[in-house]
């Protein structure tokens, strides 16, 4: 018995769209990769303004399907959606897999559900399970309807999935055969596998007769094997694999650790339901990278992208909301300190250095944690290795800050006095900021929190107003001052 994962090119014996006649595409310089696709995005926005509805189609196949999605990202929606309405099923796929979700969801609403049904089922299975993924249930559920049954069972399997797990990424185009199969009936059925599953197979994978995987063969060594030998004598055993539930990012950090290309995903009974392959990964990695940017930054994911202005704003104004509140914190700490202030005038002109001090240490500490979790360079079970080389870090840099403060404010008032209070609340500072920056998302990151959440407008708020503390609670004490 084999087991047989690939797309059915006779579609169900129902007549489906040609593929268009092959078009040679066009190569585009690597080297002066954004201004050739500035000049073919102005190219089309001339083609749109004359209607030449058949030079759009015709510049728009001679594209790569990455190309081409990089030069309507910038476009407007409705022309983006104009373009890719003048392309054949088959390319539009491609394309679709690479766009993004508003363009995607208005072109969705220019077409029947039977031309949407059409597009789907030319995807690959983990990229058409995106796509309805991101649509209304409704309208996922009447594309289904009117999707081939093959291409509707494996996408309504991969919907079972939590999208950010290892069966949410996976895909249904592999081929498992059993390890009494022989080499060469294993060569024929790679030979009935659709061309577009095809160009994604790099191994073949054995199967038991309960389906639980037992190994795997690459393409080359299969074919560099006698037909007559059978798969189990020549297959890599006891593979690795991952399971359906392991969440993604985990599954790209395994990628990464072993520098794989493609991956087999079981269930609990290690069954092989699966496949990954490492470009599934890369869109995870990016995706994760974009989310850690924007917590780092205090913006939204969502705003990447974005060309409205207001819809921007408005996914900024919760953060800045939040940094606003945490600044009266700040406030409070010099309303308490008043009388220090009045008596010390002096004092004033250095909060501006306390608190970016507080705040550049916290970023730059935190950043590189937050990075460090994220690569697994960095873990809980390190911590105390990890803290030591910051602490050691931020002593050595306080040092230096604290001397060239000192030097600052004595040139500047005179008063030695002010000057060591400086100079002392800036070491003070530095390394809390670092330790905090540094244990704060390493504790959330333990206790399943995203790290990058600790970081951003929040940990510096909390660094501004600790670092005033620091710095008005030592003037106050060392040189007498009242506390308002």
């Amino acid at each position: 018995m084999t087991q047989h994962k690939h797309g059915n090119p006779s579609r169900g014996g129902q007549d489906k769209p040609d593929k268009p006649a092959v078009t040679e595409e066009r190569m585009l310089n690597p080297a002066n990769l954004e201004a050739e696709h500035h000049a073919i995005e102005k190219e089309f926005v001339r083609l749109l303004d004359q209607d030449a509805d058949e030079e759009i189609t015709k510049l728009a196949l001679g594209l790569s399907p990455g190309d081409l999605s990089e030069i309507l990202r910038p476009l407007s929606v409705a022309d983006t959606a104009r373009i890719l309405r003048s392309l054949p099923a088959d390319p539009l796929a491609e394309v679709l897999s690479e766009i993004d979700n508003r363009s995607l969801g208005t072109l969705f609403q220019l077409l029947d559900i039977d031309a949407i049904a059409d597009i789907i089922e030319e995807m690959p299975s983990d990229e058409a399970t995106d796509v309805l993924g991101e649509l209304a249930d409704d309208q996922a559920q009447e594309i289904l309807a009117a999707m081939e049954d093959e291409e509707r069972g494996e996408v309504t399997e991969l919907l079972q999935y939590e999208p950010e797990t290892a069966g949410g990424l996976m895909g249904k185009e592999y081929l498992a055969v059993e390890g009494s199969t022989s080499c060469g009936e294993s060569v024929d059925q790679l030979r009935g596998m659709d061309e577009d599953d095809l160009e994604e197979t790099q191994f073949i994978f054995v199967v038991d007769q309960q389906g639980r995987l037992t190994g795997r063969l690459s393409l080359m060594h299969l074919l560099l094997s006698s037909p007559s030998a059978l798969v189990e004598t020549v297959m890599e055993p006891d593979p690795l694999y991952v399971k359906v539930d392991l969440d993604q990012e985990e599954v790209a950090s395994f990628f990464r650790m072993h520098d794989l290309i493609n991956l087999p995903v079981v269930d609990h009974q290690l069954k092989m339901v699966g496949r990954i392959n490492v470009d599934d990964v890369m869109d995870v990695m990016e995706d994760e990278a974009t989310e850690d940017i924007s917590r780092l930054a205090g913006v939204s994911v969502h705003e990447f992208g974005e060309h409205s202005s207001f819809r921007v704003a408005r996914s900024r104004l919760p953060w800045l909301v939040g940094a606003l509140l945490g600044q009266i914190g700040a406030v409070a700490v010099l309303d308490h300190f008043e009388s220090s202030l009045e008596s010390k005038v002096a004092l004033a002109f250095y909060i501006p250095m306390i608190m970016a001090m507080a705040g550049n240490i916290g970023i730059q500490t935190s950043s590189v944690v937050v990075r460090g979790l994220a690569t697994g360079e960095v873990d809980f079970y390190h911590l105390g290795r990890h803290l030591l080389r910051e602490l050691g870090t931020a002593l050595l840099t306080g040092v230096c800050i604290a001397l060239l403060s000192f030097v600052v404010s004595y040139s500047l008032n005179g008063d030695l006095q002010v000057s060591l209070v400086l100079a002392m609340s800036m070491m003070a500072v530095i390394l809390f900021a670092a330790m905090a920056g540094s244990g704060i998302p390493l504790l959330m990151h333990r206790i399943g929190v995203d790290p990058a959440v600790a970081t951003g407008p929040f940990i510096t708020t909390a660094n501004d107003i600790v670092g005033l503390l620091i710095y008005f609670g030592l003037a106050a004490s060392l040189l007498g001052l009242g506390n308002g």
